[in-house]
């Protein structure tokens, strides 16, 4: 029997790195994982970066993606290469996937459903028709077939649907299925969220198997634009079964996943399983088209394309029953591990700075932004090589400065496990004292408010001066070094506000805001138990994890702790879930919060949960305010990507 192979290509692109992303593009075609494959697949919009945002509105960008593909379609004549880009035709501009073969540009397929849910905003950039469509648009003297059509390669069918298009309730490839597609392309650019990868597994391996086909997913990787970062994990799913995964989240610029199938067996599966639905649908919904010609050109295994809306013959397909799946089955606290330490270094690599300066306080959150960028040092020098940051202009010795300022209001404690910590991970570290500039700033207020500032009448605010007068120091520490900020607080910490601006909220980057407080405690255990295979265990953890987390803002003798000003991290989290993303009633909240902690009166959780709603509401005009954050969980508070709420309501 034939066989015939598939590449299905994880990319790593910039929004706008139109060079860049065509010199990636060209080294995954000419590689050798490529060689010999019939057809190959790249992720949704990946000529132009998925992230464009509103430069997806400029004609020079749709421009400049129409002159790399035209430079695509030259690289390999006897493939079909699939890609993505944005164009402009009939109007609107569409999210769209480009057929290459021949040297041609064989069709141009628009996306038909538009993410525009959670981190997704598609719609304010481009259209998508309501039905299917069978056009042609312009390119230089070129005329291109424009909508949804089936093609033919070799003896097997192929069809298209991006991203969206698979998750929807009704999928496009129910159509494409009926008229005879064998194979169904689904390339993504969707982003990581810790479990997420498997619901990618279960959709595609139930569309498999309900249309008895090959569904193909490839997806971008990264950190592409700063927020979101995309995971990879491509993979082939056949009649129900997964057949081959290839690396997710992986730190280099392309990966390539292969599937190699013969076409007569998904004949006998059809036959066996698959049964035409009722009602019937209309069969004119897709046109006609023939189009390309066999090559001349020498190759192996040549590959004849035909565009079609039915079938030909009885010649199908199925996957080589011979599975080969790589699977990398991480942890949540795993995935979190390698996400961030993957978007840390794509925030290093794309920003061309030196390296992540922090002030190291010996809490938690610090030490957790810490060990993930020890982690992404060791991670990339392990996937890349040794020399990938002696290649990026980078002296890895000092890729992680830390400093801990410290005020009579903090404990040896801390001070020495923020020491010890940067010493087990090898990086520079310093300790100031910031008590003269502390008392310098209040003595001169004192002075114009004509009063004596004490803790009884004015805690707030000499709590926040603390913070305040470590936030130029460290950005002038940072700027010394060249290198970003990182802003250490949680997702927890972003609710209710319990941060103070233009202190401890400074930063270039806050890696850990997508995440709440008890996952990052949970997660520092995970470490300690020898289960993260990143990071291991740490003395230094083990001392922070013996002591309650605090801001140590007010003086020693009243021993302040976060959950004594707040309330427990995981009541806080659990309201902050059902409140905000899941938006429930207040009275189901306290139902539920009284079924999940039995131990706590239901008057101290109606306490906690107005407390809640009162610092949320109040909240907001600081998380406008937050550096960028990574999305890492199901929902997030980043006002730009992920959760908006208005400044001013009747809740604030």
């Amino acid at each position: 029997m034939t066989k015939s192979k598939i590449a299905a290509v994880s990319l790593n692109t910039t929004p706008l790195d139109f060079l860049g992303n065509f010199e990636t593009i060209s080294s995954a075609i000419q590689n050798k994982g490529c060689a010999d494959a019939d057809l190959i697949l790249f992720p949704e919009l990946c000529i132009s970066g998925y992230g464009c945002e509103d430069a997806f509105y400029r004609p020079k960008l749709w421009e400049k993606s129409i002159e790399v593909l035209n430079k695509i379609k030259n690289l390999s004549p006897n493939q079909v290469v699939v890609v993505g880009l944005p164009v402009f035709a009939h109007s609107f501009l569409y999210n769209c996937m480009a057929v290459l073969y021949d040297k041609k540009i064989q069709a141009i397929i628009p996306k038909l459903n538009l993410a525009n849910t959670g981190v997704h905003y598609e719609r304010r950039w481009f259209h998508s028709a309501k039905e299917f469509q069978s056009k042609s648009i312009s390119f230089g003297n070129e005329t291109i077939p424009f909508g949804n059509f089936l093609f033919k390669c070799n003896d097997w069918i192929f069809a298209i649907e991006v991203c969206e298009d698979s998750w929807s309730s009704f999928k496009p490839s129910q159509i494409y299925n009926l008229m005879g597609a064998d194979v169904i392309l689904s390339p993504g650019a969707s982003h990581f969220a810790m479990g997420k990868q498997s619901i990618r597994r279960q959709i595609f391996k139930e569309t498999s198997r309900n249309q008895n086909n090959i569904q193909v997913f490839t997806n971008l990787c990264g950190n592409e634009s700063g927020r979101i970062i995309f995971e990879g994990g491509s993979f082939f799913a056949s009649c129900g079964e997964l057949r081959n995964e290839g690396p997710r989240l992986h730190f280099s610029p392309f990966a390539i996943t292969t599937h190699t199938f013969t076409a007569k067996e998904i004949q006998a599966s059809k036959a066996r399983s698959f049964r035409e639905p009722h009602p019937n649908f209309h069969n004119d919904q897709i046109q006609t088209i023939t189009l390309g010609k066999e090559s001349n050109q020498s190759f192996v295994r040549p590959t004849h394309l035909q565009v079609l809306d039915k079938r030909e013959g009885s010649n199908l397909v199925i996957p080589n029953p011979e599975k080969q799946i790589f699977t990398e089955d991480f942890s949540l606290f795993e995935e979190f591990t390698k996400a961030v330490c993957l978007g840390l270094f794509d925030y290093l690599r794309k920003s061309k700075t030196k390296g992540y300066t922090l002030s190291l306080s010996g809490g938690a959150d610090s030490a957790t932004c810490a060990l993930l960028v020890s982690a992404m040092v060791s991670i990339a020098k392990t996937e890349i090589g040794e020399e990938t940051f002696t290649k990026l202009g980078i002296n890895e010795k000092n890729i992680l400065v830390t400093l801990y300022q410290k005020t009579k209001n903090n404990s040896e404690e801390t001070e020495g496990i923020a020491k010890t910590l940067s010493e087990e991970l090898g990086c520079e570290f310093h300790s100031i004292s910031i008590d003269e500039m502390v008392s310098s700033s209040v003595s001169i207020i004192e002075s114009v408010k004509g009063t004596k500032l004490n803790w009884k009448e004015h805690d707030l605010a000499l709590q926040n001066i603390q913070a305040r007068v470590r936030s130029p120091l460290i950005w002038l520490l940072a700027n010394l070094n060249g290198h970003l900020l990182l802003s250490t607080g949680n997702r927890s910490e972003a609710a209710v506000g319990y941060t103070t601006m233009d202190g401890d909220s400074s930063g270039s980057i806050a890696p850990l805001a997508g995440v709440s407080k008890e996952f990052l405690l949970d997660w520092l255990d995970d470490i300690q138990k020898g289960n993260n295979r990143f990071i291991t265990p740490k003395h230094s953890i083990q001392l922070l994890r013996n002591t309650k987390p605090t801001a140590e803002l007010k003086p020693l003798a009243e021993h302040q702790e976060d959950e004594k000003d707040l309330m427990p991290y995981p009541i806080l989290n659990s309201i902050e879930r059902k409140l905000v993303y899941l938006g429930m009633e207040e009275s189901n909240v306290i139902e539920e919060l009284i079924k999940e902690f039995p131990w706590e009166s239901k008057e101290h959780l109606m306490v906690c949960l107005e407390k809640f709603k009162k610092l949320f509401g109040i909240s907001q005009w600081k998380r406008e305010r937050l550096p960028p954050s990574f999305h890492l969980d199901d929902y997030g508070l980043d006002p730009k990507s992920s959760y908006r709420f208005p400044i001013l309501s009747n809740e604030t």
